[in-house]
């Protein structure tokens, strides 16, 4: 049963013994009443041709058969009140407990430190807790138990949206591409970055543009943290302006009562993702009703009460995730937790769709992923779990007529142009990490064994590559699952209010954005698609699913060079050489993409399966071919 000291105690930082009359608190996780079963129906739930296939539990029917049992709360309850510990909260999922660090440490037979440094000071344990033997098998893990001295103030209301830059032109609009005067490093000229697309031409490109289509009837929950104060009207404007108005209810929030770490988060740069996540989702279904949850900080923790709400109330049976963490960076109790939760939302026939990252292999000493003290290559989470479908990125061209050109791979490198106006600085496309400005993640996992629906389709070459070259022994996840348009020059337009530049109120506007935050909703929404023609029945954990449909034609392989091995994708492009002053000085760059990254951290698109856009990404005949997979014909439990 993992319980871990949190990664901020750290030795160095140890001030002693902690007073003993000092406050700790805890929540308890109750492991449930049968751990391996449910594992065992959450595969089956979600394999076709199973008997089991589809036949999804509710929450209360989850609770009856896999949840906690009353034995298990009275066993903890009772262990609790005779180590002098005081029961403040009573869940489906956990116990809260609260009392004094004396207390705290008899129970977990653990002494109790004060620990101050890095801009944090608190009291944690002194090394790993442990609980009794006879309360293992009731017990899934153990949370909270670090205590920083000042805690952040919660507060009732979020502070105004921040300045947004727009990105100046010139640039291609769909079926005019525009000459720089430029060539690339094939001696090709080249055009301006695509403007930006609309969701009816990214419908089109994808091959779902069609009437029957919209999502009429499906729910799409996106997940994130904090809400923008303008994120409805936003919405509702945006809908409108494209010809796709919400209709009353369509849109709601079910958010926390109240917010804090609002610093430390940076709250207000959280509001474009979010923003961008519902227009993805209308953008793709546009008669799908969506329920943003907000989370009240940026933490694991509050994602995971945030994603309890989801399948505890079955809120919507499609999740979208844009948020993520190295996978160092995710304490492995919120792992266990967030684990636990998917589970859940697998057996009951919700679907979690997560972002894959923007940072290709994340590698925190030199690319844009610098988080969880770790210097060793990784991929995130909780993309990388197994009961999640990783959603990765794509760089995508359109047609004259609109229609799906082709595609690579999202990993650019940015090289600058020289004052003639005419050649670049460097020889295109860059180094690696100076020139790398981002690109889809993927690569194998260090956590999770590889899963039962990628054993006949991913090849030992990627499931045994660990990060830094190294080979194991043992097959390992690879992420990501699928792919669709995630490379901000060619990405939607998203609509948001934001501070004008003097800092004296709000401005609307249309802005082109991507990311894996983009592609992960818009797949989200193509999923609401899918459950919609096969008459609303809720399509649970999707990728046994996708991997059957590998080889099939429904699924576009994409690959890093699919203008030819001697012609890299590339784009001319100008930015603000300072963001913050929409009328400062213009730079022009080359932008080449289907790169990403060099060396250890090197993700490749290849043909068949790969670790930078999985199987590829979904085309016109996607629907139909999800559709006639086998189904299972067992009556329901």
């Amino acid at each position: 049963m993992p319980i871990a000291r949190p990664a901020w105690a750290l030795s160095d930082s140890d001030r002693g013994e902690a007073a003993k009359e000092g406050k700790v608190a805890a929540r308890i996780w109750l492991a449930g009443r049968d751990p391996k079963g449910a594992t065992r129906y959450a595969q089956s739930v979600s394999t076709p041709g199973d008997p089991l296939y589809r036949r999804f539990l509710t929450p209360a029917e989850f609770q009856e058969r896999f949840g906690p049992s009353a034995g298990q709360s009275q066993l903890v309850t009772a262990w609790i009140g005779r180590n002098g510990l005081k029961t403040t909260e009573t869940t489906a999922h956990y116990i809260s407990v609260a009392g004094p660090v004396s207390a705290m440490e008899k129970a977990l037979a653990v002494p109790f430190h004060t620990y101050g440094d890095h801009g944090r000071s608190g009291v944690a344990p002194a090394r790993t807790p442990t609980i009794p033997r006879e309360l293992a098998p009731a017990v899934m893990t153990v949370t909270g138990l670090d205590r920083l001295a000042t805690a952040p103030p919660s507060v009732p209301a979020l502070p105004p949206p921040g300045h947004q830059p727009n990105t100046p032109g010139p640039c291609s609009a769909v079926g005019s591409e525009k000459p720089s005067g430029f060539t690339g490093a094939d001696g090709r000229e080249l055009t301006w970055a695509p403007c930006g697309y609309t969701p009816e031409q990214l419908r089109d490109a994808y091959g779902v543009d069609k009437p029957e289509l919209t999502g009429k009837g499906v729910t799409v929950a996106v997940v994130n943290a904090y809400a923008s104060p303008t994120m409805a009207a936003d919405l509702e404007r945006y809908s409108h302006d494209h010809g796709e108005s919400l209709r009353p209810g369509q849109y709601r929030e079910v958010n926390s009562q109240s917010w804090d770490q609002l610093d430390t988060c940076s709250a207000d740069t959280w509001y474009g993702e979010q923003t961008k996540d519902v227009q993805a989702v209308h953008g793709m279904a546009p008669e799908a009703d969506i329920v943003y949850v907000g989370a009240r900080n940026c933490t694991p923790s509050a994602f995971n009460e945030a994603l309890l709400k989801v399948v505890d109330l079955r809120l919507a049976d499609i999740v979208s995730c844009s948020w993520g963490e190295t996978t160092d960076g995710y304490g492995v109790q919120e792992r266990l937790i967030s684990h636990s939760i998917f589970e859940q939302g697998a057996i009951e026939g919700i679907g979690f769709y997560v972002a894959s990252g923007d940072a290709g292999y994340e590698d925190p000493a030199t690319g844009p992923g610098r988080a969880g003290g770790s210097r060793r290559l990784q991929v995130d989470y909780p993309a990388s779990d197994p009961l999640v479908t990783a959603v990765g990125g794509t760089s995508l061209a359109v047609g004259a007529d609109g229609s799906y050109a082709y595609e690579t791979s999202w990993g650019q490198y940015r090289t600058a142009a020289k004052a003639d106006g005419r050649t670049w600085r460097d020889v295109p496309p860059g180094d690696y990490p100076r020139d790398w400005t981002g690109g889809t993640g993927g690569g194998t996992s260090i956590m999770y064994e590889q899963p039962w629906y990628q054993v006949p389709v991913v090849p030992e070459a990627l499931s045994k590559s660990l990060p830094g070259g190294v080979t194991g022994k043992r097959a390992m996840r690879v992420v990501p699952d699928i792919a669709l348009v995630a490379d901000p020059l060619t990405g939607m337009f998203v609509g948001q209010s934001a501070a004008t530049a003097d800092g004296k109120g709000l401005r609307y506007g249309e802005r082109r954005s991507g990311g894996t935050s983009l592609s992960c909703p818009l797949f989200a929404g193509m999923q609401a698609l899918v459950q919609q023609a096969d008459s609303g029945r809720p399509l649970g954990f999707a990728n046994p699913a996708l991997y059957l449909l590998h080889g099939s034609g429904a699924i576009t392989d994409v690959t890093d060079t699919p203008l030819g091995a001697d012609r890299p994708v590339a784009w001319t492009a100008n930015r603000y050489e300072d963001q913050a002053d929409e009328t400062g000085p213009v730079s022009t760059y080359l932008a080449t993409t289907g790169r990403d990254g060099e060396g250890a951290a090197r993700l490749r698109a290849s043909k068949g399966f790969d670790n930078t856009t999985g199987l590829g990404s979904p085309n016109a005949a996607y629907t139909s071919a999800y559709l006639r997979l086998p189904s299972a014909a067992a009556p329901r439990p």
